[in-house]
């Protein structure tokens, strides 16, 4: 209980702070075992995972900004399958 407690005050410190965000972003492809995936902008972040994502999963992530304004540096803190869509699964 002490330790969920505190990485709900952590959580929520960042949140306040403005240094994480959510975002949605979809899988554009997977090569062993990186995945790529884009915003609806087509700002592309890669990540690391041993887990089932195909090209068109939809993932809710939470961002980090890297306490910097830019937002080609953010990195993906995680990432949750959240749907597929079969709509421009070719590119970002």
């Amino acid at each position: 209980m002490k330790n969920t407690l505190a990485a709900l005050t952590i959580a929520a410190t960042l949140c306040a702070s403005g240094l994480i965000y959510p975002a949605t972003m979809r899988v554009v492809s997977v090569k062993n075992e990186t995945v790529t995936l884009a915003t609806s902008e087509g700002i592309v972040y890669e990540m690391y995972s041993d887990g089932d994502w195909m090209p068109g999963d939809l993932a809710s992530v939470i961002m980090f900004t890297n306490g910097s304004e830019v937002i080609y540096d953010d990195s993906i803190l995680a990432a949750q399958y959240s749907g597929f869509t079969v709509a421009n699964t070719a590119r970002p």
